[in-house]
């Protein structure tokens, strides 16, 4: 509550000096299409964000990926390190006008679990939840862990009003009621997602009158938005756009590190993609520096290890370093000298588009052809969760990942994990699982380095993926503009929004 009122405060005296705040409409210019609005069944951060407007975590992170406080003023650890006391603000209502307390916390958890939706493995963990008062929550966790908190701050641990989940059921992923500064106005699918400002925000009056994402996939239409005042925020500024943007007086870039990374994932369960020298060979014939160069115009740095340099445990692991010759000769140790073909799944934003054309150019010089599928993102996605159905195909698909509950955990096991939500290569090491669980479990820092070292070079070493880069984002807003961030996880953190003088 001390940030809180910190933060408060810093926004007033702003005002004081800049100018009063106009209540006004914000748009935010997305590059994707919004498949949810259920947090907690969400696969991509960009669907969380969106309905963060509306939903609240019982904690949150700054923007510098710290836990802080959110509808919880606090917490708790027995001393063996299973049991969490969580104690809660009191007084908020979610939208419909019921109750934000202990149970109803209780009951989101629980139904996450139930219906073991996308993000339960979060709570996988989890013994039991008693309710110890109307403000007070016990979690009873089945081994001590070392991340239980950062699991529940993920962003896809949003408070959704019970009384909403028995009336629309599945639909809630539509009808989203949270505790939030924002109340759901309406979604055109594929288009815009609208909120209006919450009249009975428990922390204030919220200072405009409402804040749209619109559907803009296209980098050069969400610059012209953003120079002409028809958007104040645009998270994607495309290399060539920064120069535009910091020519124009009322508008500017700003860099944001981040802990996104990128890869192509390759489908370990077809029979080509199945053999380590073809997966080898493919990293060696992937030029990382010219892509962070040529495709990012610098915005991007060659990953060096299947999680980012900026996050915990990181260990750095030996290059692939470009070359087309070991390239070619372990295709041909591999039993295809001639190359082969295969399909390559990609998003059909500007800078996706770049990403698969400049893959299909650098694979095609050791006779790998790809032939390129763009869909929009929700599509995307959509098809990368049919894979396990028909896993024969040869296919390459264009993924990233961000660790948003800031933890190696949380970076590795979907992607590397057996049967991970985001594993889009369908690889499996009982090594690595064995490996995962056990680092969720130390609570010895050392101990928990070597364990997530491990991992990473059996990962690298296996290469089920092509790994690329790690992002360095540029996000484009009005000078106006205060209380939206782009947080170093690739979120859009919605806080306390107002446009000022």
């Amino acid at each position: 509550m001390n940030r809180m009122k910190s933060l408060v405060l810093s926004a007033a005296l702003a005002a004081s000096f800049t100018g009063q705040a106009l209540a006004s409409h914000i748009v935010v210019a997305i590059e994707s299409s919004v498949r949810t609005l259920n947090p907690h069944n969400a696969s991509i951060t960009l669907d969380m964000s969106v309905a963060g407007a509306a939903y609240e975590g019982l904690f949150t992170f700054n923007n510098k990926m710290e836990v802080v406080p959110n509808l919880a003023t606090g917490y708790k650890v027995s001393d063996d390190g299973k049991i969490y006391t969580i104690n809660l603000n009191k007084g908020i209502k979610f939208h419909d006008g019921t109750d934000f307390n202990a149970a109803a916390v209780k009951y989101n958890f629980e139904h996450e679990i139930k219906h073991k939706l996308r993000r339960a493995s979060l709570l996988s963990n989890v013994a039991e939840f008693n309710v110890l008062a109307d403000d007070t929550l016990e979690v009873v966790l089945k081994e001590p862990s070392n991340n239980f908190i950062n699991s529940i701050t993920h962003p896809s641990q949003g408070m959704i009003s019970p009384a909403a989940l028995e009336k629309y059921g599945e639909d809630i992923q539509k009808n989203p009621v949270g505790t939030g500064r924002f109340v759901f106005d309406k979604w055109v699918r594929g288009s815009t997602v609208s909120f209006k400002a919450n009249p009975d925000y428990w922390r204030g009056p919220v200072k405009v009158d409402g804040i749209e994402f619109r559907t803009v996939a296209e980098a050069g239409s969400q610059l012209a938005m953003l120079q002409s005042g028809q958007a104040q925020f645009i998270a994607n500024v495309a290399p060539a756009m920064k120069k535009v943007i910091a020519a124009n007086p009322k508008i500017e870039n700003v860099q944001v590190p981040t802990i996104i990374g990128r890869w192509y994932s390759l489908n370990t369960k077809n029979e080509i993609f199945a053999n380590e020298k073809v997966r080898h060979a493919m990293n060696y014939a992937f030029h990382k520096e010219a892509f962070a160069k040529v495709v990012y115009n610098g915005d991007a740095a060659p990953l060096k290890s299947p999680i980012p340099d900026n996050l915990e445990t990181f260990a750095e692991q030996p290059a692939y370093t470009y070359n087309l010759d070991k390239a070619r000769s372990l295709l041909k140790e591999a039993g295809y000298p001639n190359g082969f073909k295969a399909v390559l799944w990609a998003k059909n934003n500007t800078l996706s588009l770049r990403s698969a054309e400049f893959l299909q150019q650098q694979l095609a010089a050791i006779d790998v052809e790809l032939e390129i599928i763009p869909r929009d993102t929700a599509s995307h996605y959509a098809a990368g969760d049919t894979l396990k159905d028909d896993p024969s195909r040869p296919v390459i698909f264009d993924a990233g990942w961000s660790s948003s509950s800031g933890t190696a955990d949380w970076a590795l096991r979907p992607i590397y994990g057996t049967g991970g939500g985001s594993n889009y290569s369908l690889y499996s090491n009982d090594e690595i699982d064995s490996l995962l669980k056990e680092g969720q479990l130390v609570q010895d820092q050392a101990q928990k380095e070597k364990i997530y070292h491990q991992i990473q070079t059996l990962a690298w070493q296996d290469a089920p993926v092509i790994f690329t880069t790690v992002d360095y984002r540029t996000i484009g807003k009005s000078r106006k503009l205060s209380g939206i961030e782009f947080l170093p996880d690739g979120s859009i953190s919605v806080g306390d929004v107002a446009l000022v003088n």
